[in-house]
């Protein structure tokens, strides 16, 4: 089992250091694309981390709360420990309770061949007793339920 909030403050640091924290393997990297400029790491299912190609560094802890395929079902979902305060079930409502105003934020867009997505707001810093550093995107689904959850940080 992952601890993420280990996960999440290690943002910034390269694949090397984790692997020396054991915090992750030394296998299962894959690029998603040819000439990518970032790699993924998948500990569990629905629980990516991306790493930049050029630095190894860890840009962002990426979970799938809810799947946007029939196909996969709950296999890409994420089902294990939450980094507080956020849970497995939320929606917009529930965020804005607990984040606040989002210091930027899109609404519902229609983006070719995917659909009809439910927009994202994104939170610059806001948690930063806790994730130093760090912002934190949440994007919805149409009817405004949380599909994902992105820590990420500049690097």
């Amino acid at each position: 089992m992952v601890d993420i909030t280990t996960i999440i403050k290690s943002l910034g640091q390269t694949v090397e250091q984790l692997v020396e924290k054991k915090l992750i393997s030394d296998e299962k990297f894959e690029y998603l694309f040819e000439g990518v400029d970032t790699f993924n790491y998948e500990p569990e299912a629905g629980l990516i981390l991306v790493f930049d190609d050029k630095s190894r560094k860890l840009k962002s802890v990426e979970f799938t709360l809810l799947s946007t395929s029939r196909r996969s079902g709950n296999s890409e979902m994420y089902h294990g420990e939450m980094p507080p305060p956020f849970t497995l079930l939320m929606d917009k409502v529930a965020v804005r309770a607990l984040m606040g105003e989002p210091d930027v934020t899109s609404e519902e867009t229609k983006i070719p061949v995917i659909g009809v997505v439910g927009g994202h707001d994104c939170y610059i810093r806001k948690l930063h007793s806790m994730y130093p550093d760090t912002n934190i995107r949440v994007l919805y689904l149409v009817d405004l339920r949380v599909r994902g959850l992105v820590f990420e940080r500049k690097i």
